[in-house]
């Protein structure tokens, strides 16, 4: 395969049809966390939270594992019972706390095959290709489903959630999501237990609401270390030459695109046919970045930067405006604000990564 993917290519295998089946059989932790394990997490011992929900975790894989054992045993194929619902973890903190680590070490450590990962915006995505009822089907024999960043500010999504969750549950599966909290200090402008209650009525009940406190490790470890990020603004045009030239050599399958050519990109495909897309892809050079003003463009860009982070896809860019800058305020501040602040928070990790790589 060429090093290089031009831009014309890319779109063209952007553009192929959506293939239900090759989505469905990749429902599994990315990449960037292909070796979490509650091992691996390391607790902050400032915030005993933080260890006791790996605690809670163990113990309820141990938990559905049992369960899941007694459904296929003999006695269980020859019992008139009804399947027993099922029952969900909610994990609420803010970014960098470690939830999508500790949610990919319950994946890995839950030995049925039954299982499936996916964010809760892959999930209405789903639901947008199949409609609700081929989701329920898809998923009503699993043993444990894991959804990361359940969103809750959408009234439309909240509803269809609710609806499939709910049939999920009484069909016995287990479920363990994730919020979609906003950085920062503790408490402050968190989607909170009572937040998840109110938005999904008397579902909630299924679920154990876990509360993880602590910092958002990416912003405390990296944010002050500029001078080496990927993130080139203004007049430092050879410094992104050079970078560009150190990744085209370290990596194979690079992508050289225009901030243009990048919106209109995520704009002419459909987004899980964008997942399926990145994982052949191993960096991106993104010349002439500029501020999103739209709030379409900037929602597709989110998506875009959680799936370059999922699987560790390099970036090098050149901009026109400070990486902290990338959201117009008119939107920034708007109803999606945490999810622009994640994008901002794994952008600021992914970019010192490149530059690390690239010493």
């Amino acid at each position: 395969m060429p090093n290089t993917i031009t831009i014309e290519e890319l779109i063209r295998r952007a553009n192929t049809p959506v293939v239900l089946d090759e989505i469905l059989s990749d429902l599994m932790p990315p990449s960037h966390f292909k070796e979490a394990a509650f091992s691996n997490y390391i607790p902050d011992p400032r915030f005993q939270s933080q260890s006791r929900t790996v605690d809670i975790l163990r113990h309820f894989i141990k938990d559905v594992e049992v369960k899941a054992n007694h459904k296929t045993s003999l006695f269980s194929i020859f019992s008139s019972k009804v399947r027993p619902k099922g029952s969900g973890i909610y994990l609420d903190g803010g970014f960098g706390v470690g939830k999508t680590h500790l949610l990919a070490s319950c994946y890995h450590l839950f030995a049925s095959s039954k299982k499936a990962y996916l964010s809760f915006q892959e999930l209405m995505y789903l639901v947008g290709l199949q409609k609700l009822d081929g989701t329920f089907a898809t998923f009503k024999g699993f043993d444990l489903l894991i959804i990361d960043e359940f969103e809750l500010d959408d009234p439309a999504n909240s509803r269809i959630s609710t609806n499939l969750l709910g049939q999920l549950f009484d069909g016995g599966v287990h479920i363990i999501t994730s919020s979609n909290t906003p950085p920062g200090a503790l408490g402050e402008e968190r989607f909170s237990d009572e937040d998840f209650r109110r938005e999904i009525g008397e579902m909630a009940k299924k679920f154990r609401q876990v509360r993880i406190d602590g910092e958002d490790y990416r912003i405390s470890h990296h944010l002050h270390q500029t001078e080496r990020s990927t993130w080139y603004v203004g007049e430092d045009k050879q410094e992104y030459l050079g970078a560009t030239n150190s990744l085209n050599e370290k990596l194979q399958r690079i992508v050289s695109i225009s901030y243009k050519d990048l919106k209109n990109l995520l704009s002419s495909a459909h987004p899980m046919k964008i997942r399926s897309l990145l994982s052949s892809i191993s960096g991106f050079t993104i010349s002439g970045f500029s501020e999103f003003t739209h709030p379409h463009e900037a929602l597709r860009f989110v998506y875009f930067i959680d799936k370059c982070y999922d699987d560790n896809i390099a970036i090098v860019v050149s901009s026109e405006v400070p990486l902290s800058a990338i959201f117009h305020h008119t939107i920034m501040n708007g109803g999606d604000t945490k999810k622009y602040r994640r994008t901002l928070s794994r952008l600021n990790e992914m970019t010192q990564i490149t530059a690390e790589m690239l010493v």
